[in-house]
């Protein structure tokens, strides 16, 4: 019932407004009104329909993000074989260049969601980082390109990611809504496997000794280890959407979208900003 009446609501209110937009475009037209006031009368109530559709839009879809959160990810281990979109041709690729580097292959798996995904996951023993190159099959819709990603876990509670996937407009400035304040991440599209590693080592030696951490010793690299520390992750997104306000996420994901970053350095950026001013 609660659902019927919103629905309702929001129907009668954008059926008001484009009422309004033929209303006021058929009084310029029949006025025969030129200049910017015509173009006033005519858009302004565009405009403002489209911020209602908007946070009406964000409104409800942030419980949908915090119950998404909440789910339990399911981590199974799979064979490339069971993914024919697969782009096996770039898979190989990326794992001759990590091997290259000094990372080791552990497990290729894939994550129980809507869309289906396949992940295959590295460690580095010396630098005790894991990569990821992983493929992500959208429904009815073309496989988004294979990426790769470098993650190291920072005592405590931060971590540093470096991936060479293309900046998304829409699908990174809906999770910049949720980022942590302590869950860095780095953004370098057509780099190879080399630089991206280089870059990654290069600002988590920043980041450890402006802010005085450690580097995680990756002890357990086996798949158990990974999950529990996505799952940290995971977690750390939540509260961060429970904080956040919904006016402030509506504002900061459109201007994410008009102007995409390539990095998030949360508190370390702020560590860094503090330490040039004094």
């Amino acid at each position: 019932m609660v659902k019927k009446n919103i629905s309702f609501v929001l129907a009668f209110i954008f059926g008001a407004f484009l009422f309004e937009i033929a209303r006021h475009y058929l009084t310029a037209i029949f006025k025969g009104l030129a200049g910017p006031e015509s173009l006033i009368l005519i858009f302004l109530p565009v405009v403002v329909l489209w911020i209602i559709v908007i946070l009406s839009l964000l409104l409800s879809a942030k419980p949908v993000f915090l119950q998404e959160q909440s789910k339990e990810q399911q981590f199974i281990p799979v064979d490339a074989d069971e993914f024919p979109q697969l782009d096996i041709n770039s898979l190989q690729e990326y794992t001759d260049a990590l091997e290259a580097a000094g990372f080791v292959q552990l497990i290729d798996f894939t994550i129980v969601s809507e869309s289906r995904c396949f992940v295959r996951l590295f460690v580095h023993p010396q630098h005790y980082c894991w990569a990821e190159v992983g493929q992500i099959f959208l429904k009815s819709k073309k496989p988004m390109p294979i990426a790769a990603s470098i993650t190291s876990a920072i005592e405590p509670n931060w971590s540093l990611s470096t991936t060479d996937r293309e900046v998304s407009r829409f699908l990174f400035g809906i999770s910049y809504i949720w980022r942590h304040p302590r869950t860095l991440w780095i953004s370098q599209p057509g780099v190879t496997s080399s630089k991206l590693l280089q870059t990654h080592l290069q600002r988590l030696r920043q980041i450890v000794s402006t802010l005085n951490l450690e580097v995680t010793e990756l002890t357990d690299t086996s798949l158990n280890a990974y999950c529990a520390f996505q799952r940290e992750e995971r977690i750390k997104r939540k509260q961060a959407l429970q904080r956040k306000n919904t006016i402030v996420g509506l504002i900061e994901a459109l201007l994410f979208t008009v102007n995409p970053k390539q990095e998030w350095m949360g508190e370390y950026g702020d560590a860094v900003a503090t330490k040039i001013r004094s």
